[in-house]
């Protein structure tokens, strides 16, 4: 997808200027993210923990989203959510491929959080709360979320169609041991699963005006995308990157 309204970095990385954002895409790339989202999820082969962050006890997942309207085959427009969406976030532990044969890439562990965003008018600003994270024992202690796309004047954001959402994460988490891997060893974070439960209807935003135009609706509640990794160690907007997921209106 050719995206041309908006370099898509969060708020403090670049400036927001009032622009055109209607977005060109091809038929095929339309066709394929929508499949892509309407598609049930595929069974996750076996899997290896990740060490990134060798002098920390934690790693960072993120997701870049983005919403917009497939308004014809070629053509899609940028919108705005009435509030947002409710993201079921789950993380993985396994075993490292450098441990002995018997012990590599086994299931150690997993944890699930359930995390709203919500977009709001009167302050202009996405938020995120988090209902199951633990700030001080974890193993998912934390959410953030930066605005990523939007229109507004000189640094402002008045309108905004993506954010980009962040997951503190603990790296080490359960131990998987057997007959044959003895002593047992530890489970690393191997892999962050995105799926949303709920996305709000919203409105087309029209770029030269900066406004909400035409109200749309998604084309599914369920869109999802998995963080496998590399995983940053800054929990911050800045510091951390990952897959993008497409939130399809019409």
């Amino acid at each position: 997808m050719s995206i041309t309204f908006v370099s898509p970095n969060p708020i403090g990385r670049t400036s927001r200027r009032l622009i055109p954002i209607r977005v060109r895409v091809g038929l095929a790339a339309v066709a394929a993210a929508v499949m892509a989202a309407l598609a049930p999820q595929a069974a996750y082969a076996q899997t290896c923990g990740r060490n990134d962050c060798v002098n920390f006890n934690r790693q960072v997942s993120a997701i870049d989203v983005i919403h917009y309207d497939q308004i014809d085959d070629d053509d899609v427009v940028a919108v705005e959510p009435d509030t947002g969406e409710t993201w079921s976030i789950t993380a993985y532990w396994d075993s490292l491929l450098a441990n002995p044969l018997a012990c590599q890439c086994q299931q150690t562990n997993s944890a699930s959080v359930s995390v709203d965003v919500d977009w709001s008018d009167s302050t202009d600003s996405w938020s995120a709360s988090c209902t199951g994270c633990n700030p001080t024992n974890g193993p998912i202690y934390g959410v953030t979320v930066c605005a990523t796309y939007g229109c507004g004047s000189g640094m402002s954001v008045d309108n905004s169609w993506g954010y980009e959402l962040v997951v503190d994460v603990l790296k080490i988490n359960g131990m998987f041991s057997s007959i044959s891997c003895n002593p047992g060893v530890n489970g690393y974070l191997t892999r962050v699963e995105y799926v949303t439960t709920s996305v709000d209807d919203g409105n087309q935003i029209n770029g030269l005006l900066c406004s909400e135009s035409t109200a749309v609706s998604p084309i599914s509640q369920s869109f999802g995308v998995t963080d496998n990794g590399a995983f940053e160690c800054t929990y911050s907007c800045a510091g951390a990157s990952g897959p993008q997921v497409d939130i399809i209106y019409n």
